[in-house]
């Protein structure tokens, strides 16, 4: 899609972290904009300057849960346009409803909750977050288009997922296999393929040659956003290859048919084993994320209420090195950052965003990688971004482009999205994108779960085969 495509409404991105910064010359790359119509809304402008030549406007303001559409209406009062929303903790929900009541197309990477829920009793877990968009599609079915979730993970990971299951069927079913046209198609083939997980794995290797040594937390994508997840309790959606055990059974649950496994230890204490073809097998975090949900359940099955059918699915993260410092010091913090905060860009010189999704079936101890690689020296071609702000990016732009394509189908999750649409624009940002099978990677002898069971500590590692192994050390 070379051609620009143009707009002539109202153009609002909230949020000027690493994602507004990294996205807003890639939006101007891609669509014919009245700058006098472009709004940047955000409580902090940090690098602002670098972008003074597209003459749109930045506008500080703290958007609440009070203040909302008293202050969207004042950017809005010419009519419809969109909003993109690139921000933490200025909530999905109500930004969503807003839209749909005003004709506003509407776009974000993630489904966020307001900021004083987070870490709080009240807050809501993925679970929560898929059924709140479930209820909300229904509601908002045939309105203006708003796609939630897609940046890259959540958002081109789904892509990811549906090309690697048609990969899959493409090599396998030859001359008899046509791409599916639904979501019951797609979830017939990943079960006549005996896919029984489709786990999201990213290993983040980025630093600095010479760091400073200052107390400072550090990321590669917002702080904030990283000390939310890592804090959040373990919410899996669980396959039906998993079995049931009983001391398992009281951690599951349902979530708009999809069943899934939450217990009361933090993301960052709970790691499995995952892949990538650059950095091999490796351990990182299971992080809550709503990807994870969405997939399961767009490869599920149901008859008669039954659940027949419905892959395991949860993110395996390992952050750069600075990340995992500011989890290990956030965590005696109340989960606060100890110091200034601060994305990391000028001074990465070095390392690799392997992003991508394995599917492990009961037909082959084979396990198969799709996804995308991004070196730090593909990013620094691009102005006020890293590796892995070029994928969430990848993902903002083509959600941008599909809502303008198609401004009347309501509210959308990735997989809803036309596949083909979405990379032709989304992969010249996203470095390397490969398929690469491996050997059974978590053999016996490379799996570490068996070595921290549950009552030995507050840490434990899963085996990606079988996510409910480590709790049948659960007490009664």
């Amino acid at each position: 899609m070379s051609q620009k495509q143009i707009f002539d409404g109202t153009f609002v991105l909230l949020g000027f972290g690493s994602i507004g910064n990294a996205g807003l010359d890639i939006i101007f790359d891609h669509i014919d904009l009245d700058a006098e119509k472009f709004f940047v809304v955000s409580d902090g402008f940090d690098r602002a300057a670098m972008h003074q030549d597209h003459g749109v406007a930045f506008v500080e303001s703290r958007i609440t849960e009070q203040n909302l559409d008293e202050i969207l209406d004042g950017f809005f009062k010419e009519g419809p346009g969109i909003l993109v929303n690139a921000s933490v903790n200025i909530c999905s929900k109500a930004l969503i409803g807003y839209c749909q009541r005003r004709s506003i197309l509407y776009v974000d990477t993630s489904f966020e909750i307001w900021a004083d829920q987070v870490g709080t009793d009240d807050m809501i877990n993925n679970g929560g977050r898929f059924s709140d968009i479930q209820t909300a599609k229904k509601r908002f079915a045939g309105g203006p288009t708003a796609i939630t979730c897609h940046g890259a993970n959540p958002g081109i990971v789904s892509h990811f997922a549906k090309r690697l299951v048609n990969m899959l069927a493409q090599d396998e079913l030859g001359d008899t296999y046509k791409t599916p046209r639904s979501r019951t198609e797609w979830a017939k083939l990943a079960q006549q393929l005996g896919i029984t997980s489709l786990i999201i794995t990213e290993m983040d290797s980025q630093r600095a040659l010479n760091p400073s040594c200052e107390k400072i937390a550090l990321n590669t994508w917002s702080i904030h956003g990283l000390l939310e997840e890592a804090s959040e309790k373990i919410c899996v959606p669980f396959g039906t290859h998993e079995p049931v055990h009983e001391r398992i059974a009281p951690f599951v649950f349902e979530a708009e048919g999809v069943r899934y496994l939450e217990v009361d230890t933090r993301s960052a204490h709970y790691h499995s084993l995952g892949y990538s073809p650059t950095f091999g097998v490796f351990t990182g975090m299971i992080i809550p994320h709503v990807e994870a949900f969405t997939i399961a359940n767009y490869f599920s099955l149901h008859e008669d209420d039954k659940r027949i059918y419905q892959p395991t699915s949860y993110f395996c993260y390992q952050p750069c090195p600075a990340a995992l410092n500011t989890i290990n010091n956030a965590s005696r913090n109340g989960w606060h950052p100890d110091g200034p905060v601060r994305v990391m860009l000028e001074e990465i010189d070095q390392g690799i965003d392997s992003l991508g999704v394995m599917a492990f079936r009961n037909t082959t101890r084979d396990v198969v990688w799709y996804g995308s690689e991004v070196s730090a020296e593909i990013a620094s071609a691009y102005k006020t971004t890293n590796a892995t702000s070029l994928q969430v990016i990848a993902g903002l732009i083509s959600s941008i482009l599909y809502v303008m394509a198609h401004p009347q189908e309501g509210l959308l999750e990735p997989e809803d999205l036309d596949t083909d649409f979405i990379l032709q624009i989304a992969e010249p940002y996203l470095g390397h994108v490969h398929t690469h099978t491996v050997a059974d990677p978590f053999a016996d002898g490379k799996s570490l779960f068996d070595k921290h069971p549950l009552r030995s500590g507050p840490k434990v590692e899963a085996d990606p085969r079988q996510i409910g192994v480590p709790w049948r050390e659960l007490p009664h």
